[in-house]
């Protein structure tokens, strides 16, 4: 039966509540709804509602404005809401914490503070999930608020916010290493010892560090759930998702299974696929995953958007075996016509020379479906040619596309395309080899004539050994610059994260060339001390191919980044902060690609959807003014080749290719 208002899927006791999942599955619509529920249940619990998405979306859903100050909802004022911005944190930290941590850099290296202050000024990787922890913590000791609902970014970077624990402690470990060696001569040569604001820092951040360690993992105080569609490509990410969170120890609340279809009077040929698909997922997700609390939430006509809407969802989660039953047919019948007038195809790139294509948006539009369709379709049609199809999103979906394991290594897919998923810890290691080593070398005054250490040089080799989650972005740059450079493949197609680590990503090559550029700096003073000239032109190297990817980044004739989106007005309104930021980033995108449009209008169910579907391409010739618009219908089953009809021009076309921003 329905969950009633009185009852509770989240117990008022807990203290953190995530909510994550693979990009696209409502995970912030449901976090939404299921946050109102908790506040109303408990009037007196107070509650903050925080999303940890670089590319938030909750002020899309609640319909109003939502910032770094938290604010209380109108309707419900023991709920406040909150979007945390790394950037604001980061300079809120310096400004409490910056002369404790400057002096204990200080006295862990022999460089002078004035050398190690620019590291301040720097992007650094993983800093949104950094400042999320830090400031979770914080919150949670202070005792102002008794719940924290974290709206998380999706599960790729969950999975580094919720590692970063574990790296924090290494860090603190190793600056209490300092600054008990500190200690200790200031004992021997004083006799005494006065506690400072190091003492002070270091014992408030690993106070707030434990007791968020041990929360963590209390199933009496924390709860993860797991958001999802019934889709193949979001089950497998799941599934995914559950042992790694078992392995970490980390209580698992329950699934939800969002946009569920329970059934329509008189469907469709195409409605009633869909839902003997689902049906046939939601039957392997309990086998797949058994003990676990499964709820659904059905597929709602039109978009939950607002306080009203958000709560008539949450009156409508069924736990799974309430779920009306479905004779299921076998599966493998013929795919179901669609039919879709469109004139905008995206014409051949390997015609017109481009060398790197990047597919991005929200999560769950169909980015990495739409990478693949690309990648193999231009393969098809070009067996002269090489391609390269990667995917440099932390919870990697392209082996499930294509049914294969896939891995740093790159594999064939067809003879002339190889496919490839990022192993982060490969190419961090040979990171370590090239660069790192040396680096923590000079920092340690190993091997260095004339520097004489007075704190112990292993304490450098520690922070090592557990490098900050945040360098998978710096480790996908260098993969492709590796690729680019090795002149291997006529085209490389990426398939890249969810929009807010997508930007990261973007921006990344900036600030890859600040470290290094700084790195180079302080040789460049100190070289006479450290040597090590070697490792000097191996930076001076990699500066060279980090700018040289800046440049190639913004030309139209060398890239093109594809937009990818839903017809649904969240995902549109992502979008459009996506194509400003790509415009800031002088990132050419003249096409996007908006996927998934419901065009059966045979039955009550389609005539809504695509009524709602065609009010939300009306307004697109506002909103994307400066795009070419290539659609895709909600195809079933989809394909690689169905999709890449749609996707592509037809071999033989010879239409320009625009290389501007203003294609009108």
């Amino acid at each position: 039966m329905p969950l009633e208002p009185h009852c509770r899927l989240i117990p008022t006791t807990h203290q953190l509540v995530l909510f994550s999942g693979k990009g696209g599955v409502g995970k912030t619509t449901l976090t939404c709804a299921l946050a109102r529920q908790l506040a109303q249940a408990d009037p007196q619990r107070r509650l903050l509602l925080i999303s940890t998405d670089p590319a938030h979306s909750l002020g899309d859903v609640l319909d109003l404005p939502v910032t770094d100050r938290a604010q209380p909802l109108p309707d419900c004022p023991n709920l406040q809401v909150r979007a945390l911005q790394a950037e604001v944190l980061l300079a809120a930290f310096k400004q409490t914490y910056g002369a404790a941590l400057e002096l204990i850099a200080e006295r862990g290296s022999w460089f002078g503070r004035e050398d190690l202050l620019p590291v301040w000024d720097l992007a650094w990787p993983g800093v949104d999930e950094l400042m999320a922890i830090l400031e979770v913590n914080r919150l949670l000791a202070g005792g102002a608020i008794d719940t924290v609902i974290l709206d998380t970014a999706p599960t790729g970077h969950t999975l580094r916010l919720l590692e970063l624990p574990d790296f924090l402690d290494n860090v603190l470990a190793v600056f209490a290493t300092f600054q008990a060696k500190h200690r200790e001569l200031s004992q021997a040569l004083t006799g005494t010892y006065r506690a400072d604001e190091a003492d002070a820092f270091l014992a408030q951040l690993q106070g707030e560090l434990q007791a968020g360690k041990a929360r963590l993992t209390d199933p009496d105080s924390s709860s993860v759930w797991l958001v999802m569609l019934p889709e193949h490509l979001s089950l497998e990410e799941t599934r995914r998702f559950c042992q790694q969170l078992q392995h970490r120890r980390l209580p698992i609340g329950g699934i939800l299974v969002n946009q569920v279809l329970l059934g329509s009077l008189q469907p469709s040929p195409l409605y009633l696929a869909r839902q003997q698909e689902q049906y046939r997922l939601l039957k392997a997700l309990t086998e797949g995953l058994p003990g676990y609390r499964i709820w659904i939430a059905p597929y709602q006509l039109q978009e939950p958007i607002g306080a009203t809407a958000l709560d008539r969802l949450v009156t409508q989660l069924l736990p799974l075996q309430d779920l009306p039953e479905v004779n299921l047919v076998p599966a493998g019948s013929p795919g179901i016509p669609v039919e879709l007038g469109t004139e905008v195809r995206i014409p051949d790139l390997l015609n017109h020379g481009i060398r790197l294509a990047l597919t991005g948006g929200k999560g769950g539009v169909g980015k990495t479906t739409v990478a693949g369709a690309l990648a193999w379709n231009l393969a098809k049609r070009h067996p002269d040619k090489q391609l390269l199809l990667v995917s440099i999103d932390p919870a990697h979906s392209l082996g499930d596309l294509f049914e294969v394991k896939l891995g740093q290594d790159p594999v064939p897919l067809l003879p002339n395309l190889m496919g490839q998923e990022i192993d982060a810890a490969v190419v961090l290691e040979q990171f370590r080899q090239d660069y790192l080593e040396d680096i923590v070398a000079i920092l340690a005054g190993e091997s260095t004539p004339g520097v004489e250490v007075q704190y112990d040089p292993q304490a450098w080799r520690q922070l090592l050994q557990m490098p900050p989650p945040g360098l998978d972005e710096v480790m996908a740059l260098l993969t492709v610059l590796k690729q680019g450079s090795a002149g291997q493949f006529d085209l490389v197609v990426l398939d890249t994260a969810p929009t807010g680590h997508l930007l990261r990503f973007l921006q990344m090559p900036q600030a890859l060339e600040g470290w290094v550029s700084l790195a180079l700096k302080l040789w460049l003073k100190y070289r006479d001390v450290v040597g090590r000239a070697e490792l000097a032109q191996r930076l001076r190297g990699l500066l060279a191919q980090v700018r040289q990817l800046r440049q190639q980044l913004q030309d139209p004739q060398f890239v093109t980044f594809i937009p990818v989106f839903n017809p649904e007005q969240a995902v549109l309104a992502e979008t459009q902060r996506l194509l400003t930021e790509l415009d800031g980033l002088g990132i050419p995108h003249p096409y996007a690609v908006l996927n998934r449009i419901w065009v059966d209008r045979s039955d009550a169910f389609g005539q809504a959807v695509a009524e709602r579907h065609q009010a939300l391409l009306a307004q697109l010739p506002e909103h994307l003014a400066q795009q070419l618009l290539v659609r895709i219908p909600f195809l079933h089953p989809p394909s690689l080749e169905s999709i890449g009809a749609y996707l592509l021009e037809a071999a033989g076309t010879n239409t320009p290719y625009p290389c501007g921003k203003d294609l009108g």
